[in-house]
């Protein structure tokens, strides 16, 4: 299977007037979530960083960062926008976290080019087509790839991006195919990272690749065509001999929508994926028997052990580490009964109430649960109380997932927690319009002008 060369084709020649209504539809939800996190992590020490770095790199002015009338190349507006976008852990999550590394790409290059909302809807839709396909050739490699260190939003994010950013540039197929190869050639991100500020950068650096290998494609540069699949390529050097599988990536290519099937979730708490069918459970249980934490005796957690390579901070002493602290977002919605941006600071983390609820919270590992996807992701928990009395509960389909969606409302009122960091009044709301109506407008200016804070 010439892997290259079908996605690239795919990529280059689909258009909005390609896709169904219902991937058009949920490419517009996901844009507009993507876009209400980004804005919420440039009022974060860590995004403020990054829009400095930003502004000290200065650049042609050409693509806008979000939540900001700064503006500088493509290259580093995409950079800037994908770091932003993954900082707080807040982005969709499927197969790891596409969005974030596809959306900034797309929309600094569609900047660039004058395109219209319509081209960038297009453009995300192919992105998150390409990354689905590449992530789900080798998704029984997946366990391994984290057991080494490996980070997929960032190996399959570079791919994806340059396919988003291509085809708002009119890539032809040949162009597209280096594009696409020259930005799986900068696939990396490590999960060392995880629970540190590292990680956002992951996106970002994904969004850079793919849009300098879009530029560089652009001018006729010269790659190898076999950048996926070739001896040498991305899965060789990934996946390695027998861990992947390229002869379905074709079957059903424009017209099977993988945003609408088998879809991304929308995060209520922004923190790692891994935890939120545990926090999902918790407050069921929480709010269905009016559990206060102080008739609690303790709450139990039972995981595979494959997800603790994961969430693996046990009891974490800085807020941030708690969003891949299974523990610690379960201690947070004991005590609050809900987890949000603000359960990760550094003095709610130091709290006394903080580590009195963590030491509620027990972790047990399951090394004899099989060795499938479905084991690794289950996650039971169960609240004992101090009268003796027990609440069991197993959430499978975690709300914003596709299997439990998040009604307009909920997701509305999600991006305005968000957004409202830098967007007030009327502001907020001529966001949410635009951004609702993207397909229509005839440029992307109109939308970073109303995302300029």
């Amino acid at each position: 299977m010439k892997a290259t060369t079908v996605l690239s084709e795919f990529a280059c020649k689909t258009r909005l007037d390609d896709i169904s209504a219902d991937a058009i539809a949920a490419t517009k939800r996901h844009i507009l979530d993507c876009t209400g996190v980004a804005l919420a992590a440039t009022a974060e020490p860590a995004g403020r960083i990054v829009m400095d770095i930003t502004r000290e790199q200065g650049g042609d002015p050409k693509a806008t960062v979000l939540g900001s009338d700064l503006r500088t190349s493509v290259v580093t507006a995409a950079w800037a926008n994908g770091a932003l976008a993954h900082l707080l852990d807040f982005d969709d999550t499927g197969f790891s976290h596409p969005t974030a590394c596809i959306l900034p790409a797309a929309l600094a290059m569609a900047e660039e080019a004058g395109a219209s909302g319509g081209d960038l809807v297009a453009a995300v839709c192919i992105g998150l087509e390409v990354f689905e396909r590449m992530s789900s050739s080798g998704r029984q490699h997946e366990h391994v790839l984290r057991g080494s260190g490996f980070h997929p939003t960032s190996l399959f994010g570079c791919a994806a991006a340059g396919g988003a950013a291509g085809s708002i540039a009119g890539l032809n197929a040949r162009q597209m195919g280096v594009a696409i190869g020259l930005a799986a050639a900068n696939a990396g991100g490590l999960t060392q990272h995880f629970g540190t500020w590292g990680k956002g950068v992951h996106a970002g650096n994904a969004a850079r690749a793919g849009v300098t290998s879009v530029l560089l494609a652009r001018k006729d540069y010269v790659a190898d065509p076999a950048g996926l699949e070739g001896d040498y390529g991305f899965y060789a050097a990934f996946h390695g001999d027998g861990n992947y599988t390229l002869d379905k990536m074709a079957d059903g290519l424009g017209t099977h929508w993988s945003i609408v099937d088998p879809g991304l979730t929308v995060k209520r708490y922004p923190c790692c994926g891994g935890n939120l069918r545990a926090l999902d459970a918790a407050e069921a249980l929480m709010t269905e028997n009016d559990i206060k934490i102080d008739d609690v005796e303790r709450l139990e957690v039972d995981v595979h052990p494959d997800l603790l390579d994961v969430v693996r901070f046990h009891k974490p002493e800085d807020g941030f580490r708690g969003k891949f602290s299974i523990d610690y977002v379960l201690a947070a919605m004991l005590l609050d009964r809900r987890v949000d941006l603000d359960s990760f600071a550094d003095d709610y983390c130091a709290a006394p109430r903080m580590r009195a609820a963590l030491e509620k919270v027990v972790v047990n590992a399951h090394p004899e649960w099989p060795e499938d996807r479905t084991a690794r992701r289950r996650t039971p928990v169960t609240i004992t109380m101090k009268d003796g009395r027990t609440f069991t509960r197993q959430v499978d389909h975690v709300r914003g997932s596709p299997g439990n969606p998040m009604t307009r409302d909920e997701l509305l009122e999600k991006y305005r927690g968000c957004a409202a960091r830098v967007l007030k009044g009327d502001g907020l709301e001529r966001s949410i319009a635009t951004l609702e109506s993207l397909e229509t407008i005839p440029a992307v200016q109109t939308l970073t002008e109303a995302l300029s804070g």
